[in-house]
């Protein structure tokens, strides 16, 4: 970091294993004090609410006591971003060791660096869609394009995590947050009204503007605060000397392969009925097209990080034997080998971080936190904007102990439809108010799954390694995370003042 006399704190390893005891030491307690709490959870997308009483499970038990020692190789191997993150680093590290991310990166540098910053954040917010994809793929990516532009990858890893992780709300089409969310809205809003509907798109309006508008912002906060503030490149990148006419025709030839492979994919995301290979990758039982994408049964989001693979190691594999920074099969092993070895910090603070949500899962302290912040909910008796604040605040602070945006809206909407319909407001736009707050503290909670994906890259791109702390990272996403905050709160009430559209014919009030 830029000032040298800034505070040391632990390292973020220490940070997951301090953590850790804490949770263990607080479940004890609170199972003596005998916390628990009950509340109405949909259970169903169609409609059934059931009464359900849930305790803390206490660590400091045998049982607990048991969970620890059998358990930590299962919570490794079932943690989501070490399997996402070994697939794509073997593509990465052949299409970054060939030097074709850094030739398409500095192809950047003819365009003003505001916009390419701009347009970064803005595909963030868009591949949040799945967020193995995006953390995995663009957190590296990131750093290597700003190294490109003689910027802080610091400050690329800081932009894309922000941006996926609290522009997860938003974005410029109807994703599968919008799929499983409406599903809960539109049974908790049948509680009072039987007949009422709710449409996939009904906040598609505002999540288009909350994505621009972000993303602009970010922007000017990247480059007029944080890389001010955490100082100029000092990261010394492996460097690959290009010919430029082997450079030009190695990315046309990337771009050839690129398009090759995007075919085929797109033929299996496109609905049919008679031919197996095309759609797919969609869930074919479904008559709505968001539906096919999205659901539970379709293929598109379990397989785009394997997608994204196979690109990437197709353009890394065109590109490198076309300059010839690649002459044999065995060249490309080392490459993955190479930048497997350069990322190793990573798969340490895996294995905490992973221990760490595991035993924070087995308390239960996420669920009783959000249940008990939903019944408090259910009885407000506050309406019109006090009541937009209260709901936001309590998705933002309940999202710190239970990241789910699902599992939350499915014990937050029976409680939240209820005030929110009585007090004429409406079902969408209650919905819209949980997704923004949901959003706000992914980047910070380290309860989030990708929090120690964003830490690690830290790491491999810090250079004095005695900087790599846990304060040091929150330094670098605090700026974002209260400007996100703000922007999200600045446009939901603008909204609800002056009553325009969510989405197509949604407005704020019923």
């Amino acid at each position: 970091m830029k000032n040298k006399k800034s505070k040391k704190s632990f390292h973020p390893v220490m940070f997951f294993i301090y953590l850790s005891i804490v949770v263990i030491l607080l479940s004890g307690i609170l199972d003596a004090l005998n916390v628990q709490v009950t509340y109405d959870k949909l259970t169903t997308i169609a409609g059934e609410v059931e009464s359900t009483t849930i305790a803390v499970n206490s660590f400091l038990s045998l049982d607990g006591l048991k969970f620890l020692l059998t358990s930590a190789y299962s919570n490794l191997t079932e943690f989501a971003p070490l399997g996402s993150l070994i697939i794509v680093s073997i593509s990465f590290g052949i299409a970054l060791k060939s030097g074709f991310l850094k030739s398409l990166c500095l192809k950047t540098n003819k365009i003003p660096r505001y916009i390419v910053i701009f347009l970064y954040s803005l595909i963030c917010i868009l591949c949040s869609v799945d967020s193995d994809f995006g953390y995995v793929l663009l957190l590296p990516l990131g750093a290597i394009l700003f190294i490109s532009m003689n910027r802080n990858p610091l400050g690329g890893l800081a932009l894309g995590f922000c941006s996926i992780a609290s522009g997860h709300g938003a974005g410029l089409f109807i994703t599968s947050l919008d799929y499983n969310l409406t599903s809960y809205t539109e049974a908790s809003a049948k509680l009072l009204d039987p007949d009422y509907s709710v449409l996939q798109n009904s906040n598609l309006f505002f999540i288009i503007a909350a994505a621009i508008l972000i993303s602009a912002v970010m922007a000017f906060v990247t480059e007029k605060l944080l890389l001010k503030k955490i100082g100029k490149n000092n990261f010394e990148e492996e460097e690959i000397v290009l010919e430029e006419n082997k450079e030009k025709h190695g990315l046309i030839a990337a771009l050839i392969i690129t398009l090759i492979t995007v075919i085929p994919i797109i033929l299996m995301i496109i609905p049919s009925e008679g031919d197996e290979f095309i759609g797919l990758l969609l869930d074919k039982s479904q008559t709505e097209y968001t539906k096919m994408l999205f659901s539970s049964d379709a293929l598109f989001l379990p397989s785009l990080v394997t997608l994204a693979s196979v690109i990437m190691f197709l353009q890394g594999f065109a590109f490198g034997i076309t300059t010839g920074t690649i002459k044999k099969f065995r060249d490309m092993i080392y490459f993955s080998a190479d930048y497997l070895k350069e990322i190793g910090n990573i798969f340490v603070l895996i294995f905490f971080a992973a221990q760490l949500n595991a035993i924070f899962t087995e308390t239960n302290l996420g669920i009783i936190i959000t249940a008990y912040l939903s019944n408090v909910l259910a009885q407000t008796n506050f309406s019109f904007i006090p009541l937009i604040l209260i709901l936001f605040v309590f998705s933002l602070f309940s999202n710190l102990f239970l990241t789910g945006s699902v599992a939350k809206w499915s014990i937050f909407a029976p409680n939240v439809m209820l005030v929110m319909m009585k007090a004429n407001v409406a079902p969408e736009f209650a919905q819209l108010v949980f997704r923004a707050g949901d959003s706000v503290t992914n980047c910070i909670t380290p309860f989030f799954a990708y929090f120690v994906i964003f830490l690690g890259f830290v790491g491999v791109y810090t250079k004095n390694k005695s900087d790599f702390s846990i304060r040091n990272c929150y330094k670098l996403i605090l700026p974002y995370f209260g400007v996100i905050a703000v922007i999200w709160l600045f446009m939901i009430i603008c909204w609800y003042v002056i009553g325009l559209p969510v989405g197509p014919n949604i407005y704020p009030t019923i």
